[in-house]
């Protein structure tokens, strides 16, 4: 089976199979950007049971963008919480990847001390309760993607195989990729062109400060929920983009592989969702027909059985990114490697107390997934 076959990236580092731990917000890290021990073996235990990869939560670049209580990746400060985490994820031979982010127009302002909420354009998010932003200047633009450059030199020093940026889900590189966000008519706005110049000068960014021999890759969204904003169309031609930058992967961000296009609210947004008809083409097969081989292609949505695991490699995928089924079940890789999926754990238990012990979770992450009803099942 595919899956379970090596894979080279372009940058030359090897995958050992094609499961990767997706990333995963545990919303449990210190005040200051550092991990506490259980947020370290959260990642430590489920890493452990054997996957190729393993994809932090996402990292903050800058105070100004931290859209919840998760870790930094923003100045020294933070290096040795990021070695440490490293360490946790490559324990059983795994590749480590940071992942790293700013939140703009979605941050959350009690997060962000005195700074006031900055984005692409002063054009509020479609989010219940969603605070209007200021517009950044150029040399906010700038210094933002400095920012990202830094990330990845922090990641790089750190000792993480590689950094993937979150080009997805609403934030801020997604935002000034969008034209429902993005109002700008400088060189970072106004024409489609323009508006993939962020993303871009992030990517080739992050590219410089890792070298020619860490991995690099891009997370995407391939539409948006809000309405007026990018469509399938442009993000293809977005990762036609990227994938000139010789970047080792682009992570196609679904809630549901086999699915065109969302059929209702999504897990990431909340807020209405566009009434469009559903492409033919499934997003993972359009996306690996754009990038034709130049960068891997990694799916993610889903993903709860080998078979699914295959049936997202059949449609066009390098890589399988595992999210909710490593989260219920830690050892998950391990039953599906050893045919013991009858075993794997179907859902969270009834007791908080109860899933914070038997799964590793930390308490906050616990109380996270709770507030998200129908997210993961409970037993």
């Amino acid at each position: 089976m595919v899956v379970w076959t090596p894979l080279r990236f372009n940058c030359g580092r090897e995958i050992a199979n094609r499961f990767v731990i997706a990333p995963l917000t545990t919303d449990s890290s210190r005040e200051d950007g550092t991990s506490p021990e259980n947020e370290v073996e959260f990642v430590r235990r489920r890493s452990a049971s054997g996957f190729g990869a393993t994809i932090s939560s996402a990292a903050y670049v800058e105070e100004g963008g931290r859209s919840w209580q998760g870790i930094g990746a923003a100045h020294d400060g933070h290096l040795s919480s990021l070695h440490r985490l490293a360490e946790a994820m490559r324990a059983a031979g795994g590749l480590a990847i940071l992942q790293i982010y700013d939140g703009g127009r979605i941050a959350k302002p009690e997060l962000i001390g005195e700074q006031v909420l900055r984005a692409p354009s002063a054009v509020a998010s479609l989010r219940p309760g969603a605070k209007t932003p200021r517009a950044m200047t150029s040399d906010e633009v700038e210094n933002l993607i400095a920012s990202f450059r830094e990330a990845a030199s922090l990641a790089r020093k750190a000792g993480f195989d590689g950094v993937e940026i979150h080009g997805a889900n609403h934030y801020a590189v997604h935002q000034f990729f969008s034209p429902r966000a993005n109002h700008r008519t400088d060189n970072w706005g106004g024409t489609l062109s323009k508006r993939m110049n962020f993303p871009l000068a992030v990517a080739q960014a992050v590219r410089d400060a890792l070298g020619p021999k860490l991995i690099a890759g891009f997370r995407v969204t391939p539409f948006e929920a809000e309405a007026d904003g990018y469509t399938v169309e442009d993000a293809k031609l977005l990762c036609d983009e990227l994938a000139r930058l010789n970047l080792d992967y682009i992570s196609v961000s679904l809630d549901d592989y086999r699915l065109s296009r969302p059929t209702g609210e999504t897990r990431v947004y909340s807020g209405p969702v566009e009434k469009v008809s559903t492409p033919a083409e499934n997003p993972i097969t359009a996306f690996a027909r754009v990038i034709a081989g130049r960068s891997a292609v990694m799916a993610s949505g889903g993903i709860k059985t080998c078979v699914d695991a295959e049936g997202a490699i059949n449609l066009g995928a390098d890589l399988v990114a595992v999210g909710r089924a490593v989260v219920v079940d830690p050892e998950w890789l391990a039953k599906v490697r050893s045919n013991s999926e009858a075993s794997i754990l179907a859902g969270l238990p009834k007791d908080e107390l109860e899933i914070a012990k038997a799964l590793s979770i930390p308490p906050r992450m616990v109380e996270y997934l709770l507030s998200r009803p129908g997210w993961i099942p409970r037993l």
